[in-house]
C-alpha cells in the first residue's frame, strides 16, 4: 500500500494560481429571461426544507414545495451551459448556490430566492466538462471532468481565486466532502484528498471498489458509498482513509447515479428504475426495502423535509431527465411505503419558429412561423409567461399591433388580422390576400406590407375590424422587408434598399436608394433623417436627409450575418446570426461605437426595444430577453442634439398617477402632445408650444382620469408619432 500511495503523491501535481478567468460572453449586457427555448433535462437538485433549488439545461431554476402538491416555481437565472451539479452554501452571511457545468463554476446569490443573480460566472477547465461541486467553508471544490480536481476560495463570491489542482486524479466525476477529507469519483476509481489545508492539499489513498465506473460517492458513519454506474453501488470502509477495505457490492442496478442518506436509510437514484431505498443500519449488510418509479430518468436527488400540517415530513427530491424532465418529490415519511406527491415538470421547447417580435403595453407579439402567434408577458423580463395562442395556419414571419388588432405578415397566405383584445384567446377575424407578405411594419392608420413582386402594399386600417388594401407600388422593387418611420418608408429587396416619400400615407412616391449592398439585408431601421442597415457582418449607416440622394455615412463591424436592426435612443441594436445582439451607440451616427453585445446566440433573427430592454427572437430558442446596462428603466437623459423627432415610451407605464414623457428634437420646433382616451376623445393637452432642440420631459399627472389604456401623440413638423400607456389606479 505504501508503494501505491508514494506511486500518487508523486502523480499529483499542484498548481497554484492567484487569478480566476472569467468568461467574456457579453458586455454591458444581460441575459434576463426567455420563452421558447424549454428548460431541457434535469440532472442537479439541493433541497432546504421546501425549497429546491435544480438544474435545468442552462437554467438554475428554484421552486418552493411548501404546498408539496402544488409546487410553484418562484426564481430562475440562465447560465452559459449546461448545469450538472449544485449545492447552496452561505458565504459571508448571505446565501448562494454554487454550480457548476461545461467548463463552467457560477455563484449565484439566491439570499432572496425570488430574484437570484448571477454574481460570477468563472471559466475553470476550457475543453472539458465541470461535472461535480462541493464547498466547505470558504472553498469551492471542482470535479473538473479530464482537467483534474480543483479548489476555490470563494469568500469574494464575486471573485473567486483558484487556490490549487490535482490535475492526475483521471477524469473527475463528483466531489464530497466529509470531515477534512475529499472524496472524488474520477472513473476506474475513487480517491481521497485531505484538504484540512485547502492551499495544500494532500492525497491519502484511493478506492477500487468492486471496478466498474466511479459516478459518485457519498460517507456515512466511517463508509464510503460508491455508486459504480455500471451496476450498483460499494459499501467501503473508510475510518482509516489511507487504506480503504471494500466491505460489500450491492448490485442496485444499471445508471446507479447518486446515493444520499437520512437516518438509517440510504436512496439511490438508479436511472430508469426510479429512487432505491435501503436500510443500511448494517453497513455490512445493506437491506434492500423497496423502489418507487420517477417520472423521468433518475439522475439526481436530495432530502428536504416539509412541513405538512405543523409536522416535518420527509421528502425526497429527485432530479429527472428524458423522457420525462423535472422534479420529483416523494414523500418518504414512511420509507417502506414511500409515494409520489408531485411533479414539477420542466417546460418542453415550444413549437414552431421564433420569427420577428413586436413589442407593445408589457407584451410582446412573436410572430411563430408554423405554430402562428404568440402574446408573451414581458413585465417581469425575468420570468416571461405565456399569455395566448393564436394557430392562423399558414407561416407567420413578422407582426404590428394596434389596439386590439395584430397583423401577421403570412408569407404566400397574406395577412392575417387578428382579435387581440383578449390575449388568452386570440383569434382571427380576417386574412387579406396579398402578394406574398414577407414584411410588415405599421404607421398610425396604415399597415405596409413587403409584397415581394408587388412590392410595397399599403393596408388602411382607419377602420380597425374591416382593414381594406389600398394598394401596390408595384414589381420595379421586390419586397423583402419593409420600415417605416414618419413619412419615409423603405423596402429592401436584398440587394438595395429603396426609400419613399409618404407625405401621402396611402400614395407612396418612390425616391432614391442606398445603392447595392456588399452582402445583402432582410431588415432594416429608420430613424430620424438616418437608415440603420444591417449588410451582412456590418452596420451601415445611411444619411437620408436627401431622400432622392441618400448618402453612406458610417460602416461598423458586427460579426455573423445580421437580420435586423432596431433604433431606440441613441442606440442600434443588431440581431445577428452566431454573434448574437450588439448595441451600437449612434449618439454620433457618422461614428457609431460598439457599447455592448451578447454573444453566442445561434439563431438571432429579430428584435424589439423598448427602452433598457431588448426582445430578440431566436428561432429555435424562441423569445429572449436582454438588457442594455448602460440605460436606465427610463430613456437615458441625453445631452447630446438628437438627429430627429423622437418620442419616448412613458416611464414609469403602467403609471399611477404620473408619468414622464420624453420628446427629442433636432432643432426647435412647434410641437403638440395631447392624450386621448381608447375612444379617441381628447382628455389632456400637455404641450402646444415652441420647444427648444434636444431633449424636454413631459410629466403628466393623470390624477382626475379612471383606470385604463390611454393613447399620447406628438405632433411636430407634419410627423405624428403616437404611443400606448396604462393608468392603474
Amino acid at each position: 500500500m505504501k508503494t501505491i500511495k508514494l506511486f500518487f503523491l508523486l502523480l499529483v501535481s499542484l498548481v497554484l494560481c492567484n487569478q480566476t478567468t472569467i468568461a467574456q460572453v457579453s458586455q454591458n449586457m444581460t441575459l434576463l429571461g426567455n420563452f421558447g427555448r424549454g428548460e431541457g433535462e434535469s440532472k442537479a437538485v439541493f433541497a432546504a426544507g421546501s425549497l429546491v433549488f435544480y438544474g435545468l439545461g442552462n437554467k438554475m431554476q428554484i421552486a418552493t414545495f411548501s404546498d408539496p402538491q402544488s409546487p410553484v416555481k418562484i426564481g430562475s437565472v440562465i447560465l452559459s451551459d449546461i448545469v450538472e451539479d449544485l449545492v447552496r452554501t452561505s458565504i459571508n452571511g448571505t446565501q448562494h448556490i454554487v454550480a457548476s457545468g461545461g467548463s463552467k463554476m457560477w455563484l449565484i446569490n439566491v439570499q432572496n430566492p425570488t430574484v437570484p443573480s448571477l454574481v460570477a460566472d468563472v471559466e475553470v477547465a476550457p475543453g472539458t466538462t465541470c461535472e461535480g461541486i462541493a464547498t466547505s467553508g470558504a472553498y469551492a471544490y471542482v470535479a473538473a471532468g479530464g482537467a483534474g480536481f480543483k479548489i476555490y476560495n470563494i469568500s469574494n463570491p464575486t471573485s473567486p481565486l483558484l487556490v490549487t489542482s490535482i490535475d492526475s486524479l483521471e477524469y473527475c466525476e463528483s466531489v464530497v466532502i466529509s470531515g477534512q477529507y475529499a472524496y472524488i469519483a474520477a472513473g476506474s476509481r475513487s480517491h481521497i484528498v485531505d484538504i484540512s489545508n485547502p492551499a495544500s492539499p494532500i492525497y491519502v489513498g484511493r478506492i477500487d471498489g468492486y471496478g466498474g465506473y466511479h459516478q459518485y460517492l457519498n460517507v456515512r458513519s466511517g463508509y464510503a458509498y460508491v455508486c459504480n454506474y455500471d451496476a450498483g453501488f460499494a459499501v467501503v470502509n473508510v475510518t482509516n482513509p489511507s487504506n480503504p477495505v471494500n466491505v460489500v457490492n450491492i448490485p442496485s442496478g444499471y445508471r446507479t447515479a447518486r446515493i444520499i442518506f437520512d437516518g438509517n436509510y440510504a436512496y439511490v437514484a438508479i436511472g430508469d428504475a426510479g429512487v432505491a431505498i435501503y436500510n443500511v443500519v448494517n453497513p455490512a449488510s445493506p437491506v434492500y426495502v423497496t423502489t418507487i418509479l420517477t417520472a423521468g430518468r433518475a439522475a439526481s436527488l436530495y432530502y428536504g423535509a416539509i412541513t405538512i400540517g405543523g409536522t416535518p415530513t420527509g421528502h425526497i427530491f429527485v432530479a429527472n431527465r428524458n423522457p420525462a424532465p423535472g422534479i420529483s418529490a416523494i414523500n418518504v415519511s414512511n420509507p417502506s411505503a414511500p409515494s409520489t406527491t408531485s411533479f414539477l415538470a420542466a417546460v418542453p421547447a415550444a413549437t414552431g419558429s421564433a420569427f420577428m417580435p413586436f413589442y407593445d403595453n408589457g407584451k410582446v407579439y412573436v410572430a411563430y412561423g408554423s405554430a402562428g402567434l404568440r402574446i408573451l408577458d414581458v413585465q417581469n423580463p425575468s420570468n416571461v409567461s405565456l399569455l395566448g395562442t393564436a394557430n392562423l395556419g399558414g407561416d407567420s414571419r413578422e407582426v404590428v399591433v394596434s389596439g386590439n388588432y395584430a397583423y401577421v405578415a403570412a408569407r404566400d397566405s397574406g395577412v392575417y388580422v387578428v382579435d387581440v383584445s383578449d390575449p388568452a384567446n386570440p383569434f382571427k377575424i380576417k386574412t387579406l390576400q396579398t402578394p406574398r407578405a414577407r414584411g410588415i411594419t405599421i404607421n398610425g392608420s396604415v399597415v405596409y406590407v413587403a409584397a415581394s413582386d408587388s412590392g410595397m402594399g399599403i393596408i388602411d386600417i382607419s377602420n380597425s375590424s374591416n382593414p381594406v388594401i389600398v394598394g401596390y407600388t408595384g414589381s420595379e422593387v421586390y419586397g423583402e422587408n419593409v420600415e417605416v418611420n414618419g413619412s419615409i418608408a423603405g423596402i429592401t429587396d436584398y440587394g438595395q434598399i429603396t426609400f419613399y416619400d409618404l407625405t401621402n400615407p396611402l400614395s407612396p412616391i418612390k425616391k432614391g436608394t442606398t445603392g447595392s449592398l456588399s452582402t445583402g439585408n432582410e431588415g432594416f431601421a429608420i430613424s430620424g433623417n438616418y437608415a440603420y442597415v444591417p449588410d451582412g457582418d456590418s452596420l451601415k449607416i445611411f444619411n437620408i436627409l436627401d431622400l432622392n440622394s441618400p448618402t453612406l455615412s458610417a460602416q461598423i463591424y458586427t460579426g455573423g450575418y445580421g437580420y435586423m436592426a432596431e433604433v431606440e435612443g441613441n442606440y442600434c441594436y443588431v440581431a445577428s446570426e452566431g454573434t448574437g445582439v450588439r448595441a451600437i451607440n449612434i449618439t454620433n451616427p457618422s461614428a457609431p461605437v460598439e457599447d455592448g453585445y451578447y454573444d453566442d446566440v445561434p439563431q438571432s433573427r429579430g428584435l424589439a426595444v423598448n427602452g433598457k430592454y431588448v426582445y430578440v427572437s431566436e428561432k429555435a430558442d424562441g423569445l429572449t430577453i436582454y438588457s442594455n446596462d448602460l440605460v436606465s428603466s427610463v430613456d437615458d437623459d441625453y445631452t447630446y442634439l438628437p438627429e430627429r423627432i423622437y418620442l419616448s415610451q412613458n416611464y414609469p407605464n403602467p403609471f399611477n398617477p404620473s408619468t414622464n414623457i420624453l420628446i427629442e428634437l433636432k432643432e426647435n420646433t412647434f410641437v403638440t402632445l395631447e392624450v386621448f382616451n381608447s375612444i379617441g376623445q381628447k382628455v389632456a393637452m400637455l404641450v402646444n408650444r415652441e420647444l427648444s432642440a434636444g431633449s424636454t420631459n413631459i410629466k403628466f399627472d393623470a390624477s382626475k382620469l379612471t383606470t385604463g389604456v390611454y393613447f399620447y401623440q406628438l405632433t411636430a413638423k407634419g410627423i405624428n408619432l403616437s404611443k400606448k400607456m396604462m393608468l392603474i389606479k
